[in-house]
């Protein structure tokens, strides 16, 4: 896949890092995040979104800059659209009804095919943006874009939306059917339980409240599924910066889930243990 590298991408996700709050900056081991990569920010409500700047950011005059679709955002629709193919409907482990684990060697591959796809993602952009080397600890707390957003939050954000077209061909493949990338839940306070939101239920609770009304949902980057639905794996994509960086699991300081740890939190609501990639590291196990 060609890299997209015009200046409209990096002119729409650098307007994306402006208009999120406490964006995850994965490269300060010491920072603290009110929610996970891309959750409840409006950088999340335009891929699922597309061009309604003013339902996810109040900014009318946003749209404005941004009349025609950029690359960037031809490329969250792509991300959209995977998540409509998918027919099955993800189901979360319960006693009723326990997921049955992919067999080794197709997990195996699966693996393989995520790790691959996150390692061209982050050749990809680097080789656009440093001639094929990793960006140093001092560029990547350097300010990018009128000095409002550093090189991590930019790089992170452009190696998640270079890594989705690739996920996708590759898990169609070798799990048609059977993966989401990027679905959302949330917990019902009245059954105590986590429930899968499609994307109808998404744009009706926006419609009705805005992006806060999706406040203490979840979104991981990627779950798989077994014959019957149930979720057997989650996992987080991660590009530190610098990639001397290890990948690691945030923990929110605001909202219903304050101190959490991300990675806990995507435990306890789905029932899996969920499993880090980064580039350099590749799935992690631990």
């Amino acid at each position: 896949m060609a890299l997209h590298s015009s200046k409209k991408v990096s002119w729409t996700l650098a307007l994306l890092a402006l208009l999120q709050v406490d964006c995850l900056a994965e490269s300060d081991p010491g920072t603290e995040s009110n929610c996970g990569p891309r959750d409840l920010t409006p950088e999340c409500c335009i891929k699922r979104f597309p061009g309604q700047w003013e339902r996810c950011t109040g900014a009318p005059e946003a749209e404005q800059v941004v009349r025609s679709p950029s690359p960037a955002m031809k490329l969250a629709a792509v991300s959209t659209a995977t998540i409509v193919a998918v027919t099955m409907q993800p189901r979360i482990n319960a006693a009723e009804h326990r997921g049955v684990e992919l067999a080794a060697d197709l997990l195996a591959k699966v693996e393989r095919a995520i790790e691959r796809c996150t390692r061209k993602a982050d050749q990809q952009v680097n080789d656009h943006h440093f001639q094929g080397r990793s960006p140093s600890a001092e560029i990547c707390q350097q300010l990018k874009a009128g000095d409002q957003v550093t090189w991590a939050v930019y790089l992170g954000l452009f190696k998640h939306e270079q890594a989705w077209p690739c996920l996708h061909k590759e898990l169609d493949q070798l799990l048609p059917g059977r993966y989401w990338l990027q679905p959302r839940f949330r917990l019902d306070d009245r059954t105590g339980q986590w429930e899968f939101l499609d994307k109808k239920r998404v744009e009706e609770i926006v419609a009705k409240q805005g992006w806060k009304g999706l406040t203490g949902t979840i979104e991981p980057d990627l779950i798989l599924l077994d014959g019957q639905g149930v979720i057997v794996s989650v996992y987080d994509l991660k590009f530190p910066c610098p990639d001397s960086n290890i990948a690691r699991w945030e923990r929110y300081s605001r909202g219903p889930w304050r101190d959490w740890f991300q990675g806990e939190l995507y435990k306890a609501a789905l029932q899996v243990t969920p499993r880090l990639v980064s580039p350099r590291q590749g799935v992690i196990r631990k």
